[in-house]
């Protein structure tokens, strides 16, 4: 394990990929997917994934940009929050093992999201973490740094591949957490988390963007539609 932790510090290049956004088909989330390509950008993010909670589609509003989009969800289980990526269709089960099928099925790699965050079921954790294709090591939304090194742990303890991801609400979020990939595509993106060649890096956002999604939320019920579409 120490040498491969070698080898990815030595062959990882300065790829940025925040793999953990969120739009306003969240409903605590304001984002406006139109804006990521010019914010990324200014970021020095080469791509990015769009992870809605339990919706899927999102991504197609961001084909046109030059940035590496990654289709994805975020779904929230019994075993706790799982991002799925490189999927084609919506995955619409809550059931963990379900997910972990239905994913597989599409050739989607499936990632333990910020799990000593909040929420979380820590006596699962671990247990349904040895299914998955690796961890968000960093996650700019948890509140104290403790919990994404023990995340770290929990990876490297499992032979996981390790992520990073703003878990953005806020254009400010975007880019705050990311991952490490030498890679020019979606494959090659792929390619790097399957074979554990990628690093998580990046900060903590402060805590008052919680206050945003509460605000956002608030938004989303009023309006019953995604804001400003």
């Amino acid at each position: 394990m120490e040498v491969l932790l070698k080898m990815v510090d030595s062959m990882v290049e300065t790829g940025r990929f925040d793999l953990h956004v969120h739009t306003f088909f969240s409903r605590d989330s304001l984002l406006d997917p139109r804006l990521l390509p010019k914010v990324a950008a200014s970021r020095g993010l080469a791509g990015l994934a769009v992870t809605d909670h339990n919706f899927f589609g999102a991504h197609r509003m961001l084909e046109s940009s030059s940035l590496i989009v990654v289709p994805g969800m975020e779904i929230r289980t019994s075993a706790g929050d799982i991002i799925v990526l490189f999927i084609q269709e919506p995955v619409l089960s809550r059931d963990p093992l379900e997910v972990y099928e239905l994913v597989k099925k599409q050739d989607g790699i499936l990632i333990a999201a910020h799990p000593f965050g909040f929420p979380r079921l820590s006596s699962m954790i671990e247990e349904f973490t040895r299914l998955l294709d690796g961890v968000e090591v960093v996650n700019s939304r948890n509140l104290f740094r403790r919990q994404n090194q023990k995340a770290l742990e929990l990876a490297r303890r499992l032979g996981k591949a390790e992520t990073g991801g703003s878990d953005a609400h806020t254009l400010y979020e975007v880019g705050k957490a990311y991952t490490l990939a030498a890679a020019s595509s979606l494959e090659e993106l792929r390619a790097a988390i399957r074979s554990r060649m990628t690093k998580g890096s990046g900060g903590l956002s402060i805590p008052l963007v919680h206050l945003a999604s509460f605000s956002a939320s608030i938004v989303h019920k009023l309006a019953r539609r995604p804001p400003f579409f």
